[in-house]
């Protein structure tokens, strides 16, 4: 999978899908984390609710057994609450839920819609759900602050 690698490219995805606050947070995770699109979609409302600027959750991966960070910079946390205030989730429920709501939406969701982001703005390469995590490694100096 390839990173999205020009700043203007980033800024016109996050612009993309703010029309839909769920994708929007998903892809501003994505791209201010480095973490695997499959654990990502296994959060918990309850676990992100009160997290503030600042704050980190420790993920345990799924694939590797090691943990990972969740950072909660001023951008992701801007598009959580955004989302948590429009979907109105209950802390059991999963952040990501599936239209069904038993369950989250799977990778392949997360795959899809990266591809429909990219292909929208004329991206050329191979993208997907990875790109999300790569995206994030290409460009250190923003993860501080956060991503647009």
């Amino acid at each position: 999978m390839d990173p999205i690698r020009r700043l203007k490219d980033i800024k016109a995805i996050s612009e993309l899908t703010k029309s839909n606050p769920r994708n929007h947070l998903i892809y501003i995770i994505g791209i201010n984390n480095g973490i695997r699109a499959c654990d990502l979609i296994k959060l918990k409302v309850g676990q992100v609710r009160h997290l503030k600027v600042g704050d980190t959750l420790t993920i345990k991966e799924s694939k590797t057994g090691k943990d990972n960070i969740l950072a909660i910079n001023k951008t992701v946390h801007k598009a959580l609450q955004r989302y948590l205030a429009v979907a109105k989730p209950a802390d059991d429920e999963y952040l990501f839920a599936s239209r069904k709501g038993d369950s989250h939406i799977q990778s392949q969701a997360v795959r899809r819609l990266v591809k429909q982001w990219t292909g929208a703005i004329n991206l050329k390469g191979n993208y997907g759900a990875h790109t999300l995590g790569k995206t994030v490694g290409l460009h250190p100096a923003y993860r501080p602050r956060g991503w647009v």
